[in-house]
């Protein structure tokens, strides 16, 4: 279950607040510039940093480790104009990352998690048993005179295989590879692996960041070689908690068997003169009203 830690606006006065006091635990960022999934989120600002709060790692335990980021500095980006709004995102990595996630976000990683999820499901000891079950299916179907779809329906029946996924003259090895392969065609680059990983999913792989025009900005992901630094480009937020034209981000983390998963979700909501409201959504737990984290 996935428990919301939604936007709240604080109305600031004259005088100062505590909150905007630099706290140890931030390294020194303003409280209310950091955004760590509070209950009542934090005030809109030209530059907010999201991260996984200590305490909740506390109670991840072990699973803290298969964390892939530590944090994002998220920047408005003033493009002066009102089409489209940018933000920038710093990407500060855990050890040893992001080279784990490109490697379980590799068409490799993705088959063998996929492989793993099929044998389960069939219950079957080896991919070649199941090749070998399908192909029966196969034969069985030809010979009774079954159309593509009946066929196509029996092996999904049989092992959860879409049965898009066999077309007339296919053999279960043709079959099984384009489940596992998920239908693909040609391999990812490591810049489209992050992208995807970070929730910036579309119909083509992210821009490198040197393509990015200021003067003619098209809406995209932008990411550097060394994928800590992107630019994304959207839609412009009508407000800081316009969740219909926020920039819909994910936190990864890849466990020791190299698979890949969502510790949380963040909207970021950008406006044209960069201003930048936050929500997010934390996997699995929640904040109780003592403000301590629980299992969801």
């Amino acid at each position: 279950m996935i428990a919301a830690a939604i936007l709240g606006l604080t109305l600031v006065g004259c005088g100062s607040d505590p909150a905007e006091t630099p706290d140890n635990e931030t390294g020194g960022d303003t409280a209310a510039s950091v955004y760590e999934f509070q209950t009542n989120g934090i005030e809109p600002s030209n530059e907010v940093t999201v991260r996984t709060p200590d305490d909740l790692r506390e109670v991840m335990g072990a699973d803290a480790n298969n964390l892939v980021i530590d944090q994002i500095v998220v920047t408005g980006h003033d493009l002066g104009g009102a089409q489209v709004c940018a933000a920038d995102l710093a990407i500060t990595y855990m050890d040893g990352q992001p080279d784990g996630l490109v490697s379980a976000g590799s068409d490799a990683g993705q088959r063998s998690q996929a492989e793993d999820a099929l044998l389960e499901r069939s219950e079957a000891s080896s991919i070649e048993e199941i090749v070998a079950e399908v192909d029966g299916l196969i034969a069985d179907g030809e010979e009774r005179g079954l159309t593509a779809q009946q066929i196509g329906d029996r092996i999904e029946m049989f092992a959860g295989i879409q049965g898009t996924f066999y077309t007339d003259g296919a053999t279960g090895q043709e079959v099984v590879d384009g489940y596992l392969s998920g239908g693909s065609e040609g391999e990812s680059t490591n810049a489209g692996i992050i992208a995807k990983a970070l929730g910036l999913t579309s119909s083509k792989e992210p821009n490198a960041l040197s393509d990015f025009d200021e003067s003619a900005p098209e809406a995209g992901t932008y990411i550097a070689a060394d994928f800590s630094t992107l630019t994304v480009v959207g839609d412009c937020a009508a407000s800081a908690t316009d969740p219909d034209n926020a920039i819909e981000l994910e936190l990864p983390l890849v466990d020791a068997d190299g698979k890949s998963d969502t510790t949380a979700t963040v909207q970021l909501s950008v406006m044209a003169d960069g201003t930048i409201g936050v929500a997010g959504e934390v996997k699995d737990y929640m904040r109780d009203a003592n403000d301590n984290w629980i299992a969801s």
